[in-house]
């Protein structure tokens, strides 16, 4: 009796749920138009060669790998349909929807998912993200030019089956699979375009939308894709990323009903905000960190004692909960918190009371060299953001008034400070390290000696060995000991600074249903759609 009571009462929750739907459905609004805010522009819409969030964010709307992730970190279907694993853990096969179409409305076909994994690890390409595919067979010779791309470990066996190779099992290659930078782009449209793939009216892509507009400096317009595969459940017609990098001019957009979707709040603004819009407001776990990148071929920043004082020289707390104090945690390893399978590192001073650890400060500064009559003269990097701002005038000050170290603040746009980045023309740089997937080794690889987006660029033997280990190992007890252990090294020799752990704050308008950003700061339209206001 007490099962049929339930099922009775399950059921007038699922036609209560249907009704709402319904409902909502009906007072959809008629312009399914979003205007969502992108922080800057896009330094490119070439999911191999895209290293920010900013393109990312895009190219997830226009592109579609094998598989992704539900917000909940499930391994879901994408453009595979299934996919089966080898007993002994090395071979992978997927099988693609029969109804894959790009947006010229040719098949996509198994061949150009392999192009597109073959052009990732390509020498010639220089993907910073290349090493998502290095536990594939030959990637790593190829990544470091000895073999030739079609050496990789991946192959279409027809139209819709395609397979991987690997070395050894790896715990992270699904994740891996979920990043932007492994979707695929048309062989026939990149081989007869070159760079000018990405260009509107060019572009050939296969998610959910099609590009339409792009401007630098004002915004990139992205459209339904009518041969998208999955079109029916995507709601949303247009989506405008708008690139607005001051925090107070997105914020007055949003108020002016401008925006639906903000990508950050002013700091300063913070109290206000949660008071007046308190139902529009999200604040939520982020795994991401934000770091001090420290240039360690550059003298004197090739000095552990120095980077270390610089380091306790901070006082994360104040930045945490004066300058910022939207919930971001006070961050002394390099991976953030929230991260699974993975306990952050103790570092020996962080739990000493502050005059004690300022007196370890200066200690560690005078041996490096540095006195009141001969002080460190040093410049900090960061892009335009008034958050930014406000955290490298702080970090400039606490590290005068502690250390007696000179400091200018350099501020540079965003595409600028990423070519200088790339370059090593730095000495300090601002960074957030963004978890593309929920994995310790995802913060931690990108330091060995040999990785493109080693930009401290960092050398220790033993850390590379510990990283490299934790890449194949399949016991979760052995690998967490190896990435934490790794951490801790990278914590004593201090190439980066870890501030704090991020929390993701944005303002998102009540009539815009379904939208949800994972732990990741990704997203899904899918479902997605707009009441009327």
């Amino acid at each position: 009796m007490k099962k049929r009571c339930k099922l009775i009462f399950s059921s007038a929750i699922l036609l209560n749920s249907t009704f709402m739907y319904a409902n909502n459905l009906i007072n959809k609004a008629n312009e399914q138009v979003l205007n969502i805010g992108n922080a800057d522009d896009p330094k490119t819409l070439d999911p191999q060669k895209c290293n920010e969030s900013t393109c990312t964010a895009i190219i997830k709307q226009l592109f579609e790998g094998l598989i992704t992730t539900d917000n909940a970190g499930n391994i879901i279907p994408s453009s595979a349909e299934k996919w089966k694993v080898s007993s002994d853990g090395k071979v992978y096969t997927f099988s693609l929807k029969k109804n894959l179409r790009w947006s010229d409305n040719t098949a996509v076909t198994a061949k150009d998912f392999v192009y597109s994994f073959r052009r990732l690890v390509d020498p010639k390409i220089a993907s910073e993200q290349a090493n998502l595919l290095e536990s594939v067979t030959n990637v790593p010779e190829i990544i470091n030019g000895k073999k030739p791309v079609t050496s990789m470990g991946v192959r279409a066996i027809d139209d819709y089956t395609l397979e991987f190779i690997l070395t050894k099992p790896s715990p992270a290659f699904f994740e891996n699979l979920t990043v932007t930078n492994t979707f695929p782009v048309q062989e026939k449209s990149v081989e007869k375009l070159k760079d000018n793939f990405t260009q509107v009216n060019n572009l050939i892509s296969n998610g959910p939308y099609v590009l339409k507009y792009r401007k630098v400096g004002d915004k990139v317009t992205v459209q339904k894709n009518p041969y998208y595969w999955n079109e029916k459940n995507y709601f949303i017609e247009k989506i405008n990323f708008f690139a607005v990098v001051d925090q107070n001019s997105e914020f007055a957009m949003y108020e002016a009903g401008q925006l639906d979707i903000t990508s950050n709040i002013p700091p300063n603004k913070f109290t206000q905000i949660k008071n007046k819009f308190s139902k529009e407001l999200v604040n939520d776990p982020y795994l991401a960190s934000y770091v001090y990148v420290l240039n360690t071929q550059k003298k004197p920043l090739d000095n552990a004692k120095l980077r270390r004082a610089l380091s306790i020289a901070i006082d994360r707390d104040i930045i945490t909960r004066s300058v910022l104090g939207m919930g971001q945690k006070p961050l002394y390893d390099l991976v953030p918190y929230g991260i699974k399978n993975y306990s952050q590192n103790v570092t020996y001073w962080q739990n000493w009371p502050r005059s004690k650890q300022l007196e370890e400060a200066k200690k560690l500064y005078l041996e490096a060299g540095f006195t009141a009559q001969k002080p460190l003269t040093i410049h900090i990097l960061y892009n335009t953001n008034e958050a930014h701002k406000k955290i490298a005038t702080s970090v400039a000050a606490m590290w005068k008034t502690n250390l007696g170290v000179q400091v200018e603040t350099v501020n540079e746009e965003w595409k600028t400070m990423l070519d200088k980045r790339s370059s090593g023309d730095f000495e300090i740089l601002r960074l957030g390290n963004i978890a593309n997937i929920n994995d310790a080794g995802d913060f931690l690889n990108q330091y060995r000696s040999t990785d493109p987006m080693n930009d401290p660029k960092y050398k220790n033997n033993e850390y590379d060995r510990l990283v490299n280990l934790s890449l194949f190992e399949s016991d979760s007890v052995k690998r967490k000991k190896y990435l934490e252990s790794a951490a801790k090294i990278l914590q004593e020799d201090t190439p980066i600074i870890p501030i704090y752990s991020y929390v993701s704050t944005y303002l998102r308008k009540q009539y815009v249903t379904g939208f949800e950003k994972n732990n990741l700061g990704k997203y899904s339209l899918q479902g997605v759609y707009l009441l009327n206001k």
